[in-house]
């Protein structure tokens, strides 16, 4: 494989553009082809982010034979046709979230890449960035306790159109895969398989999930609250909480880039560790000593690591070094993770669809609307 890995971005939309200025900042990786259905619209990305390759299909595309690597950025119902497209033709993939609509779709992808023996990951867009690295190290040796809970949510009021993919069934639409994705993703990173799922959506005119609640119990008792929507704001964050203290994960929960540590830890206590790999490694980084010694009477103090760019870079460096190694999936974001939110996500929908079999006439609101708003 060349110095450079040559990157080819399938699909012309606003995050097929972000990624190509995030590959920017990246000088071991050259942004050679893109793809598109039609020839106006490849052309005008190409002529945008200095392309030199521009085709007018996608089988055109992913036929470049110095193409190394794949970006889908298409829709989400197209995802996995387009993840198959492109491993069948010995490219390796970078997926844009969801990875596809459901678990099957998710194993019949992650099946094809492994019998092809070649790299696939899902672009959980939070999994990369240098803030990420530093939680973990965080929780690995026990800087707030025992992990028991977490408070996650994302959400945005998108202007309702029906014809746009957040509210079109057809294409993927909902808050669950849109956005939902985001916090689900880190509680499973966090505390693996749920054991027990509750969820509640409010499903809109067009037959999407607009906003959704949903509680996720694990293993001893953790419990994970995560909350969605398209319709309202949100703040967008997280709290870790421990026995012995909270971490705050700012805004925005998709490209974090500051992290609070709130200790309730006595001044001088040791930290207890526990049996993790490369945990002694983990104990001398400078950053866990100042935290360790700080005093809960000292006010907490925000830690901020700022992304690459737009903060896309993050992600391809880290499908580049995956393939530089030889490694089929990155240990970041393991096909394994990827296909347990698949599932867990399948589940949430499935509460759903349960409930909606119980529900009889609606409550009578609390609150009348706001005039206007009939």
């Amino acid at each position: 494989m060349p110095s450079a890995i040559q990157w080819g971005i399938l699909g012309t939309g606003n995050i097929a553009s972000q990624f190509a200025e995030g590959l920017r900042m990246l000088p071991d990786a050259g942004l050679l082809a893109v793809g598109s259905r039609s020839r106006a619209s490849a052309d005008a990305f190409a002529s945008a982010h200095g392309v030199p390759h521009a085709y007018d299909s996608y089988e055109a595309l992913v036929r470049d034979p110095n193409v190394d690597v794949i970006y889908i950025a298409t829709p989400n119902h197209l995802h996995k046709e387009n993840s198959l497209l492109c491993l069948n033709h010995g490219k390796a993939v970078l997926c844009e979230k969801p990875f596809t609509l459901d678990a099957e779709e998710a194993a019949l992808v992650v099946h094809t890449a492994r019998v092809k023996r070649l790299f696939c990951m899902e672009g959980m867009w939070n999994r990369f960035v240098p803030i990420m690295r530093e939680l973990d190290a965080l929780l690995r040796i026990g800087a707030i306790g025992d992990i028991r809970m977490l408070d996650a949510n994302l959400g945005f009021p998108f202007e309702f159109n029906p014809h746009h993919r957040v509210f079109a069934p057809a294409l993927g639409g909902g808050a669950l895969l849109d956005l939902g994705v985001y916090p689900v993703s880190l509680a499973l990173w966090l505390f693996g398989r749920p054991t027990r799922i509750i969820s509640h959506a409010v499903m809109g005119t067009t037959g999407v999930d607009e906003q959704v609640s949903i509680l996720l119990g694990f293993a001893e008792g953790r419990q994970a609250t995560l909350t969605s929507s398209v319709r309202t704001p949100m703040q967008n964050d997280a709290v870790f909480m421990g026995t012995q203290g909270m971490i705050h994960l700012h805004a925005p929960l998709y490209r974090p880039e500051t992290l609070t540590r709130i200790s309730t830890r006595k001044h001088g206590e040791a930290v207890p560790s526990r049996p993790r790999a490369g945990l002694q490694r983990l104990i001398q980084h400078p950053l866990l000593r100042r935290l360790r010694e700080q005093s809960t009477l000292q006010p907490p103090k925000p830690l901020t690591l700022k992304v690459l760019g737009n903060g896309y870079a993050h992600e391809a460096a880290e499908v580049m070094r995956c393939m530089r190694e030889g490694l089929l999936e990155s240990p970041f974001m393991p096909l394994n993770d990827t296909l347990l939110v698949m599932q867990t996500m399948d589940a949430i929908r499935g509460e759903w669809r349960r409930a909606s079999e119980f529900e009889g006439v609606p409550a009578q609101p609390r609150r009348d609307p706001p005039a206007g708003n009939a």
